[in-house]
């Protein structure tokens, strides 16, 4: 027994070291009160495996744990923040009622209360949202570690406690949203970010989902494979909280939809214009190095989107011949993540720009001219506004005279 305790105390010791302070509860007090004078560090070291595999398991859990009820605490009390100051924009901190979780009081940047339990006549605070207020706490306070949250105990001693609400930039906040084919029709994808927020980036899905639990593991996959591709093309955004919100079926499906996701949030953090998505479906996983993999039935999906109107596709490179096989679509292959941002900004402009609008076009199959880049024959694709050459590749393999990396026609 003490070899065993003797070992776990080395493990909390490790834990405390590198997850920022605390310790595995109730493990301190005990081993100090039992463990022997003598030292056991030897015997320790002799631990069977499966033990020593159990206490690293149990210590990783405890980490996971650990962030998760910062990102609990820190989400919630932006959130509570955001809700308080829609009808008191001066609130600068607030007290509660921690065994509770009923909001005691609101208070400006110099004390003054603007708000004070159980009510404050004609306050703008109304007690419907007061009650949306504390049910978020009620859910939250149950983990613990408000301490650490920046929770301190109030003037009026235990279970008040008080804490300063997060100062998050408003005018920072931008969206974007695009859909994603699935078996059960086209799902959404939206992002929202904030600028100045508490860096952070998570993916949640439809909480009456019948596979939480599934699509939350599948969720985490795909947040850290987009952040990881993100950061590796270079495509970063200044600090800020990016929520990614999906229809369940969209992270069920798969990691096809990782390029869906990746360009979405991009969009919402400013790195080209939301508008860009409009109408166009992204099929793709993404590696962790930015690269654009191949999806699985991406024939199945392209039919998915056709049926609900869309036209107009970014898939792999890998995946392209496979996609241009189907009729009345616009199809780019991309290698990358970056590559595909900038296939969604030239297809933008040519919707857009008053040269792009004024071009010619033509017959959907007849031919449209040479490229200026490659000089290939090149065809009216299947819109009549785009062009391909005629084995149905857009992109361009010639000198970028006019930085594109797509076939151009000649004005």
């Amino acid at each position: 027994m003490s070899d065993r305790l003797d070992f776990m105390s080395q493990d909390d010791e490790h834990f405390r070291s590198h997850c920022g302070g605390g310790d595995i509860t109730g493990l301190a007090e005990g081993i100090s009160a039992i463990r022997p004078a003598a030292d056991h560090s030897a015997r320790a070291l002799q631990t069977d495996p499966m033990t020593s595999a159990l206490s690293h398991a149990t210590n990783n859990a405890l980490f996971e744990a650990t962030r998760a009820r910062r990102v609990l605490h820190r989400n919630t009390i932006e959130y509570v923040a955001r809700l308080i100051r829609e009808a008191l924009p001066d609130a600068a901190a607030i007290t509660v009622d921690t065994r509770d979780g009923e909001l005691f009081e609101v208070r400006d940047g110099h004390g003054a209360a603007l708000y004070r339990a159980p009510f404050t006549p004609a306050s703008p605070l109304h007690d419907s949202l007061a009650d949306d207020i504390e049910d978020l706490f009620r859910h939250a306070f149950p983990f613990g570690g408000l301490v650490a949250a920046g929770w301190e105990v109030a003037a009026e001693g235990e279970p008040y406690r008080s804490v300063t609400l997060p100062t998050v930039d408003v005018t920072g906040r931008r969206t974007a949203a695009t859909s994603f084919p699935t078996p059960r029709g086209m799902a959404s994808i939206r992002a929202e970010y904030h600028r100045g927020a508490t860096a952070a980036v998570q993916i949640t899905d439809n909480p009456a989902s019948p596979f939480v639990r599934e699509t939350r593991d599948q969720a985490r996959e795909t947040r850290d494979r987009i952040r990881a591709a993100i950061v590796n093309s270079d495509l970063e955004w200044e600090p800020g909280a990016m929520n990614i919100a999906a229809e369940w079926p969209v992270l069920r499906f798969g990691s096809a939809s990782d390029l869906a996701f990746a360009c979405t949030a991009l969009a919402a953090a400013g790195a080209f214009d939301s508008a860009a998505l409009n109408g166009v479906v992204l099929i793709g996983e993404l590696g962790l190095d930015g690269r654009v993999r191949y999806a699985e039935d991406v024939t199945a999906l392209i039919r998915t989107a056709q049926t609900a109107g869309y036209r107009k596709f970014i898939v792999a490179a890998d995946d392209f011949d496979e996609a241009a096989q189907n009729e009345d679509v616009t199809v780019v292959g991309a290698t990358t993540l970056a590559a595909a941002v900038d296939f969604l900004e030239e297809m933008h402009a040519d919707t857009t720009t008053p040269a792009a609008q004024a071009r010619p076009h033509g017959t959907p199959g007849e031919d449209a001219g040479p490229c200026v880049q490659c000089e290939k024959p090149l065809i009216w694709d299947a819109s009549g506004r785009g062009v391909n050459d005629r084995m149905g590749e857009r992109l361009c393999t010639g000198p970028k005279t006019v930085s594109s990396n797509v076939h151009v026609l000649a004005e």
